[in-house]
Protein backbone atom coordinates (compact mmCIF):
# COMPACT_ATOMS: atom_id res chain seq x y z
CA UNK A 1 0.00 0.00 0.00
CA UNK A 2 1.37 3.71 -0.94
CA UNK A 3 2.20 5.44 1.59
CA UNK A 4 0.28 8.87 1.53
CA UNK A 5 1.84 12.20 2.23
CA UNK A 6 0.75 12.99 5.96
CA UNK A 7 0.34 9.27 7.32
CA UNK A 8 0.58 9.37 10.62
CA UNK A 9 -0.25 12.55 11.63
CA UNK A 10 -3.13 12.95 14.29
CA UNK A 11 -5.22 15.23 14.02
CA UNK A 12 -8.82 16.01 16.57
CA UNK A 13 -11.74 17.81 14.41
CA UNK A 14 -13.46 19.94 17.02
CA UNK A 15 -15.13 21.60 14.02
CA UNK A 16 -18.44 21.90 12.56
CA UNK A 17 -20.40 22.97 9.17
CA UNK A 18 -17.70 23.73 6.09
CA UNK A 19 -14.57 25.48 6.88
CA UNK A 20 -13.36 23.74 10.00
CA UNK A 21 -14.52 20.53 8.05
CA UNK A 22 -13.13 21.47 4.45
CA UNK A 23 -9.67 22.09 6.52
CA UNK A 24 -9.83 18.54 7.97
CA UNK A 25 -10.70 17.27 4.67
CA UNK A 26 -8.03 18.37 2.69
CA UNK A 27 -5.18 16.88 5.95
CA UNK A 28 -7.61 13.70 6.31
CA UNK A 29 -7.56 13.42 2.15
CA UNK A 30 -3.61 13.44 1.88
CA UNK A 31 -3.23 10.95 4.82
CA UNK A 32 -3.98 12.32 7.84
CA UNK A 33 -5.67 9.85 11.07
CA UNK A 34 -8.59 12.71 11.60
CA UNK A 35 -11.17 11.99 14.63
CA UNK A 36 -14.32 14.11 13.79
CA UNK A 37 -15.88 14.79 17.11
CA UNK A 38 -19.72 15.67 16.96
CA UNK A 39 -22.42 16.07 19.59
CA UNK A 40 -24.20 12.90 20.17
CA UNK A 41 -27.83 12.95 18.89
CA UNK A 42 -27.39 16.12 16.69
CA UNK A 43 -24.00 15.94 15.31
CA UNK A 44 -22.42 18.28 12.69
CA UNK A 45 -24.70 20.72 11.12
CA UNK A 46 -24.20 19.77 7.76
CA UNK A 47 -25.77 16.93 8.59
CA UNK A 48 -29.15 18.53 8.17
CA UNK A 49 -28.29 20.23 5.37
CA UNK A 50 -28.57 17.84 2.21
CA UNK A 51 -29.11 17.19 -0.04
CA UNK A 52 -30.40 14.01 0.52
CA UNK A 53 -31.33 11.22 -1.34
CA UNK A 54 -35.05 11.37 -2.64
CA UNK A 55 -35.14 14.58 -0.89
CA UNK A 56 -35.49 12.43 2.99
CA UNK A 57 -33.80 14.36 5.42
CA UNK A 58 -31.43 12.16 7.02
CA UNK A 59 -28.58 12.70 9.53
CA UNK A 60 -26.36 9.99 8.16
CA UNK A 61 -27.33 10.44 4.13
CA UNK A 62 -26.17 14.53 3.60
CA UNK A 63 -24.51 14.82 0.72
CA UNK A 64 -22.73 18.11 2.16
CA UNK A 65 -21.67 16.23 5.25
CA UNK A 66 -20.45 13.14 3.53
CA UNK A 67 -18.42 15.33 0.72
CA UNK A 68 -16.69 17.11 3.38
CA UNK A 69 -15.65 14.29 5.94
CA UNK A 70 -14.37 11.18 3.86
CA UNK A 71 -11.45 9.42 5.58
CA UNK A 72 -12.54 10.78 9.16
CA UNK A 73 -13.05 8.65 11.97
CA UNK A 74 -16.18 9.97 13.84
CA UNK A 75 -17.29 9.72 17.43
CA UNK A 76 -19.75 11.58 19.65
CA UNK A 77 -18.87 14.01 22.85
CA UNK A 78 -20.49 15.79 24.72
CA UNK A 79 -17.90 18.82 25.48
CA UNK A 80 -20.16 20.19 28.23
CA UNK A 81 -20.09 17.46 30.23
CA UNK A 82 -16.86 17.08 33.00
CA UNK A 83 -16.30 13.32 31.77
CA UNK A 84 -16.61 14.49 28.22
CA UNK A 85 -13.91 17.09 28.32
CA UNK A 86 -11.40 14.93 30.36
CA UNK A 87 -11.99 12.25 27.44
CA UNK A 88 -11.06 15.30 25.02
CA UNK A 89 -7.65 16.01 27.14
CA UNK A 90 -6.65 12.48 26.74
CA UNK A 91 -7.26 12.20 23.12
CA UNK A 92 -5.25 15.38 22.60
CA UNK A 93 -2.44 13.85 24.86
CA UNK A 94 -0.73 12.56 21.84
CA UNK A 95 -2.35 14.65 18.81
CA UNK A 96 -0.49 16.57 16.58
CA UNK A 97 -3.04 19.30 15.57
CA UNK A 98 -6.63 20.25 17.17
CA UNK A 99 -8.89 22.24 14.65
CA UNK A 100 -12.23 24.06 15.78
CA UNK A 101 -14.34 26.86 14.76
CA UNK A 102 -16.17 28.03 17.55
CA UNK A 103 -16.91 31.42 18.39
CA UNK A 104 -13.92 32.84 20.15
CA UNK A 105 -13.95 32.51 24.41
CA UNK A 106 -16.56 28.71 23.72
CA UNK A 107 -13.33 26.38 24.59
CA UNK A 108 -11.53 28.65 27.16
CA UNK A 109 -15.76 28.80 28.81
CA UNK A 110 -14.95 25.07 28.95
CA UNK A 111 -11.65 24.85 30.35
CA UNK A 112 -10.09 23.73 27.15
CA UNK A 113 -8.21 26.92 25.97
CA UNK A 114 -5.20 26.49 23.99
CA UNK A 115 -2.93 27.46 27.28
CA UNK A 116 -4.65 24.71 28.72
CA UNK A 117 -4.07 22.10 25.95
CA UNK A 118 -0.73 22.69 25.73
CA UNK A 119 -0.04 21.92 29.16
CA UNK A 120 -1.30 18.30 28.29
CA UNK A 121 0.72 18.14 24.90
CA UNK A 122 3.31 21.19 24.30
CA UNK A 123 3.82 20.24 20.75
CA UNK A 124 0.18 20.74 19.69
CA UNK A 125 -1.01 22.93 17.02
CA UNK A 126 -4.36 23.90 17.87
CA UNK A 127 -5.87 26.25 14.79
CA UNK A 128 -8.88 28.51 15.45
CA UNK A 129 -11.22 29.79 12.91
CA UNK A 130 -13.71 32.32 13.11
CA UNK A 131 -15.90 35.28 11.40
CA UNK A 132 -13.50 37.60 12.65
CA UNK A 133 -10.19 36.20 14.41
CA UNK A 134 -9.52 35.72 18.06
CA UNK A 135 -8.59 39.50 18.58
CA UNK A 136 -10.58 42.40 17.70
CA UNK A 137 -13.65 44.75 18.74
CA UNK A 138 -15.80 41.54 16.31
CA UNK A 139 -14.57 38.60 17.86
CA UNK A 140 -17.43 37.79 19.07
CA UNK A 141 -20.22 39.12 16.59
CA UNK A 142 -22.18 36.09 15.21
CA UNK A 143 -21.91 36.02 11.35
CA UNK A 144 -22.94 33.93 8.20
CA UNK A 145 -21.33 34.09 5.00
CA UNK A 146 -23.18 37.02 3.43
CA UNK A 147 -21.31 39.13 6.66
CA UNK A 148 -18.37 37.91 5.73
CA UNK A 149 -18.21 38.37 2.63
CA UNK A 150 -19.57 42.39 2.82
CA UNK A 151 -16.78 42.86 5.49
CA UNK A 152 -14.20 42.04 3.49
CA UNK A 153 -15.55 43.95 0.67
CA UNK A 154 -16.80 41.22 -1.96
CA UNK A 155 -20.22 42.37 -1.89
CA UNK A 156 -19.44 45.99 -2.70
CA UNK A 157 -16.80 45.47 -5.58
CA UNK A 158 -19.25 43.04 -7.40
CA UNK A 159 -22.33 43.95 -9.51
CA UNK A 160 -23.70 46.05 -12.29
CA UNK A 161 -22.67 49.83 -11.46
CA UNK A 162 -26.20 51.29 -11.40
CA UNK A 163 -27.90 48.43 -9.30
CA UNK A 164 -27.04 47.00 -5.49
CA UNK A 165 -24.20 45.27 -4.67
CA UNK A 166 -23.91 41.51 -4.66
CA UNK A 167 -22.75 38.07 -3.15
CA UNK A 168 -20.22 36.24 -4.68
CA UNK A 169 -20.63 33.04 -6.00
CA UNK A 170 -24.51 33.04 -4.73
CA UNK A 171 -25.47 30.25 -2.28
CA UNK A 172 -22.42 28.75 -2.75
CA UNK A 173 -20.39 29.73 0.60
CA UNK A 174 -17.04 30.21 -1.43
CA UNK A 175 -15.14 32.21 2.01
CA UNK A 176 -15.91 29.09 4.07
CA UNK A 177 -14.40 26.26 1.42
CA UNK A 178 -11.57 29.42 0.68
CA UNK A 179 -10.84 29.79 4.36
CA UNK A 180 -10.73 26.05 5.11
CA UNK A 181 -7.95 25.79 2.76
CA UNK A 182 -5.78 28.89 4.17
CA UNK A 183 -6.48 27.05 7.64
CA UNK A 184 -4.86 23.91 6.43
CA UNK A 185 -1.97 25.41 4.93
CA UNK A 186 -1.44 27.65 7.59
CA UNK A 187 -1.91 24.35 9.98
CA UNK A 188 0.70 22.10 8.14
CA UNK A 189 3.40 25.51 8.19
CA UNK A 190 2.73 25.36 12.35
CA UNK A 191 3.19 21.65 11.94
CA UNK A 192 6.43 22.02 10.25
CA UNK A 193 7.77 24.25 13.39
CA UNK A 194 6.53 22.19 15.36
CA UNK A 195 8.23 18.91 14.26
CA UNK A 196 11.06 21.15 14.38
CA UNK A 197 11.46 22.80 17.39
CA UNK A 198 8.81 20.63 19.52
CA UNK A 199 6.97 23.45 20.40
CA UNK A 200 3.43 24.02 19.44
CA UNK A 201 1.29 27.18 18.07
CA UNK A 202 -2.35 28.56 17.84
CA UNK A 203 -3.39 29.38 14.73
CA UNK A 204 -5.85 32.04 14.73
CA UNK A 205 -7.41 32.37 11.33
CA UNK A 206 -10.28 34.99 10.26
CA UNK A 207 -12.70 34.22 7.56
CA UNK A 208 -13.63 37.75 6.94
CA UNK A 209 -9.69 38.37 6.43
CA UNK A 210 -9.10 35.54 3.92
CA UNK A 211 -11.98 37.34 2.01
CA UNK A 212 -10.54 40.49 1.94
CA UNK A 213 -6.86 38.72 0.53
CA UNK A 214 -9.02 37.92 -2.56
CA UNK A 215 -9.82 41.95 -2.79
CA UNK A 216 -5.96 42.87 -3.24
CA UNK A 217 -6.13 45.11 -6.26
CA UNK A 218 -8.85 47.90 -5.14
CA UNK A 219 -6.78 47.48 -1.63
CA UNK A 220 -4.11 48.16 -2.93
CA UNK A 221 -5.48 51.14 -5.22
CA UNK A 222 -7.09 52.94 -2.48
CA UNK A 223 -4.26 53.01 -0.59
CA UNK A 224 -1.99 55.22 -2.72
CA UNK A 225 -1.25 58.64 -1.11
CA UNK A 226 -1.10 60.15 -4.31
CA UNK A 227 -4.55 59.10 -5.94
CA UNK A 228 -6.90 61.74 -6.84
CA UNK A 229 -9.89 59.80 -6.16
CA UNK A 230 -10.58 56.31 -4.19
CA UNK A 231 -11.43 53.57 -6.53
CA UNK A 232 -15.74 53.02 -6.18
CA UNK A 233 -15.78 51.18 -9.73
CA UNK A 234 -17.08 47.49 -9.53
CA UNK A 235 -15.66 44.76 -11.81
CA UNK A 236 -17.71 43.90 -14.73
CA UNK A 237 -15.53 42.60 -17.36
CA UNK A 238 -17.35 42.64 -20.78
CA UNK A 239 -18.01 40.85 -22.06
CA UNK A 240 -18.46 38.13 -19.55
CA UNK A 241 -21.27 34.77 -19.54
CA UNK A 242 -23.32 35.61 -22.36
CA UNK A 243 -26.10 33.88 -23.64
CA UNK A 244 -26.60 32.22 -27.44
CA UNK A 245 -28.72 30.66 -29.27
CA UNK A 246 -28.71 27.15 -27.13
CA UNK A 247 -26.73 27.96 -23.86
CA UNK A 248 -24.09 30.01 -22.70
CA UNK A 249 -20.82 30.80 -23.45
CA UNK A 250 -17.77 32.45 -21.79
CA UNK A 251 -15.87 35.10 -23.28
CA UNK A 252 -13.20 37.72 -22.40
CA UNK A 253 -11.66 40.44 -24.37
CA UNK A 254 -8.57 41.21 -22.72
CA UNK A 255 -6.49 43.03 -25.25
CA UNK A 256 -6.25 45.22 -28.20
CA UNK A 257 -5.78 42.58 -30.59
CA UNK A 258 -8.16 40.58 -28.84
CA UNK A 259 -10.93 43.04 -29.97
CA UNK A 260 -9.55 43.51 -33.03
CA UNK A 261 -9.87 40.09 -33.77
CA UNK A 262 -13.58 39.75 -32.24
CA UNK A 263 -14.78 42.54 -34.49
CA UNK A 264 -13.36 40.19 -37.40
CA UNK A 265 -14.63 37.32 -35.80
CA UNK A 266 -18.39 38.59 -35.32
CA UNK A 267 -18.31 40.70 -38.80
CA UNK A 268 -18.41 44.18 -36.81
CA UNK A 269 -15.62 45.78 -38.59
CA UNK A 270 -16.96 49.11 -38.34
CA UNK A 271 -16.07 48.76 -34.74
CA UNK A 272 -12.67 47.78 -35.33
CA UNK A 273 -11.16 51.13 -34.45
CA UNK A 274 -14.25 53.09 -32.84
CA UNK A 275 -12.48 54.51 -30.15
CA UNK A 276 -15.81 53.79 -27.81
CA UNK A 277 -15.15 50.44 -27.59
CA UNK A 278 -11.29 49.79 -27.83
CA UNK A 279 -10.56 49.45 -24.21
CA UNK A 280 -12.54 48.14 -21.68
CA UNK A 281 -12.76 51.12 -20.10
CA UNK A 282 -14.50 52.55 -23.06
CA UNK A 283 -16.70 49.42 -23.51
CA UNK A 284 -18.45 49.65 -19.64
CA UNK A 285 -18.96 52.87 -20.89
CA UNK A 286 -20.56 52.37 -23.98
CA UNK A 287 -22.04 48.86 -22.69
CA UNK A 288 -25.99 49.30 -23.79
CA UNK A 289 -24.50 49.94 -27.73
CA UNK A 290 -22.05 47.60 -27.40
CA UNK A 291 -24.64 45.03 -26.19
CA UNK A 292 -27.31 45.40 -28.12
CA UNK A 293 -25.24 44.72 -31.19
CA UNK A 294 -23.35 41.63 -29.98
CA UNK A 295 -26.76 40.09 -28.52
CA UNK A 296 -28.07 39.75 -31.93
CA UNK A 297 -24.96 38.42 -33.31
CA UNK A 298 -24.81 35.94 -30.37
CA UNK A 299 -28.79 34.61 -30.96
CA UNK A 300 -27.63 33.95 -34.49
CA UNK A 301 -25.07 31.37 -33.51
CA UNK A 302 -25.15 28.03 -31.17
CA UNK A 303 -22.20 27.70 -28.49
CA UNK A 304 -20.51 24.72 -30.70
CA UNK A 305 -20.24 27.69 -32.98
CA UNK A 306 -18.90 30.53 -31.27
CA UNK A 307 -16.60 27.71 -29.62
CA UNK A 308 -14.83 27.13 -33.09
CA UNK A 309 -15.05 30.55 -34.09
CA UNK A 310 -13.54 31.95 -30.62
CA UNK A 311 -10.07 28.45 -31.93
CA UNK A 312 -10.22 30.17 -34.89
CA UNK A 313 -9.66 33.70 -34.56
CA UNK A 314 -7.89 33.25 -31.31
CA UNK A 315 -10.32 34.85 -28.96
CA UNK A 316 -10.74 33.73 -25.34
CA UNK A 317 -14.05 31.97 -25.39
CA UNK A 318 -15.25 28.71 -23.02
CA UNK A 319 -18.24 26.90 -22.35
CA UNK A 320 -20.27 27.13 -19.84
CA UNK A 321 -21.29 23.41 -18.66
CA UNK A 322 -24.29 22.75 -16.44
CA UNK A 323 -22.88 20.80 -13.26
CA UNK A 324 -24.03 17.59 -15.54
CA UNK A 325 -22.32 18.21 -18.42
CA UNK A 326 -19.59 18.82 -16.05
CA UNK A 327 -19.37 15.39 -14.91
CA UNK A 328 -18.82 14.30 -18.82
CA UNK A 329 -16.41 16.88 -19.79
CA UNK A 330 -13.73 15.40 -21.59
CA UNK A 331 -10.97 17.76 -19.79
CA UNK A 332 -11.80 16.27 -16.11
CA UNK A 333 -12.66 12.72 -17.09
CA UNK A 334 -9.26 12.45 -18.41
CA UNK A 335 -7.93 13.70 -15.05
CA UNK A 336 -10.21 11.50 -13.13
CA UNK A 337 -11.01 14.28 -10.99
CA UNK A 338 -14.64 13.21 -10.22
CA UNK A 339 -14.38 10.20 -7.98
CA UNK A 340 -17.11 7.73 -6.96
CA UNK A 341 -17.59 7.06 -3.70
CA UNK A 342 -19.79 4.49 -2.01
CA UNK A 343 -21.34 5.64 1.44
CA UNK A 344 -23.47 2.89 3.38
CA UNK A 345 -26.48 4.91 3.50
CA UNK A 346 -26.35 6.92 0.61
CA UNK A 347 -24.82 4.44 -1.77
CA UNK A 348 -23.01 5.10 -4.80
CA UNK A 349 -21.98 8.90 -5.72
CA UNK A 350 -19.66 11.02 -7.08
CA UNK A 351 -17.60 13.81 -5.39
CA UNK A 352 -15.45 16.53 -6.81
CA UNK A 353 -11.46 14.96 -6.31
CA UNK A 354 -7.93 17.11 -5.75
CA UNK A 355 -7.26 19.86 -8.02
CA UNK A 356 -3.78 18.69 -7.65
CA UNK A 357 -1.87 15.30 -8.08
CA UNK A 358 1.84 14.41 -6.60
CA UNK A 359 4.17 11.83 -8.72
CA UNK A 360 4.03 9.92 -5.47
CA UNK A 361 2.01 9.48 -1.99
CA UNK A 362 -1.75 10.44 -3.51
CA UNK A 363 -4.63 11.52 -2.49
CA UNK A 364 -7.34 9.45 -2.35
CA UNK A 365 -10.73 8.83 -0.55
CA UNK A 366 -10.23 5.60 1.46
CA UNK A 367 -13.41 4.99 3.84
CA UNK A 368 -16.81 7.66 3.54
CA UNK A 369 -17.55 10.08 5.76
CA UNK A 370 -18.51 8.40 9.26
CA UNK A 371 -22.18 7.74 10.52
CA UNK A 372 -22.96 9.80 13.80
CA UNK A 373 -21.03 8.05 16.54
CA UNK A 374 -19.98 5.12 14.13
CA UNK A 375 -16.26 4.94 15.75
CA UNK A 376 -17.17 5.17 19.27
CA UNK A 377 -16.00 1.80 19.88
CA UNK A 378 -13.23 2.20 17.80
CA UNK A 379 -11.67 5.23 19.78
CA UNK A 380 -12.86 4.61 23.30
CA UNK A 381 -12.59 1.43 23.86
CA UNK A 382 -9.31 -0.13 21.17
CA UNK A 383 -7.53 2.90 21.67
CA UNK A 384 -8.36 4.14 25.11
CA UNK A 385 -9.01 1.31 26.58
CA UNK A 386 -12.68 2.19 27.93
CA UNK A 387 -14.86 -1.33 28.96
CA UNK A 388 -18.24 -1.80 27.62
CA UNK A 389 -19.70 -1.00 31.04
CA UNK A 390 -17.83 2.27 30.86
CA UNK A 391 -19.11 2.83 27.41
CA UNK A 392 -22.77 2.20 27.99
CA UNK A 393 -22.37 4.48 31.24
CA UNK A 394 -21.19 7.04 29.39
CA UNK A 395 -23.97 6.75 26.67
CA UNK A 396 -26.80 6.69 29.52
CA UNK A 397 -25.16 9.97 30.86
CA UNK A 398 -24.91 11.37 27.55
CA UNK A 399 -21.57 11.92 27.30
CA UNK A 400 -21.15 10.26 24.07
Amino acid sequence: MTEQALQGLKVIDLSWHIAGPYCTKLLADLGADVIKIEQPKIGDPSRQEGPFPCDTPNLNASGLFAYLNNNKLGVTLNLKSDQGVMILKELVRDADILVENFRPRVLSGLGLSYEVLKEINPRLVMTSISNFGQTGEYRDYKATEIVTQAMSGFISSIGEPDREPLRAGGNLRLLEYLTGAFAAMSTLAAVTHSKKTGQGKHVDVSIAECGLLQRSYPTVQNSFPTSPSKHTKRYVMLPSIEKCKDGYIGINLLTGQHWQDFCLMTEMYDWIEDPRFTTLYQRLIHKDIFQERFNKWLMEHTREEILQLGKEWRIPVNPVPTFSEMLEFPQYQERNFFVDVDHPVIGKMTQPGAPYRFSETPWKITTPAPLLGEHNETIYCNQMGLTEDEMEGLAAAGVI
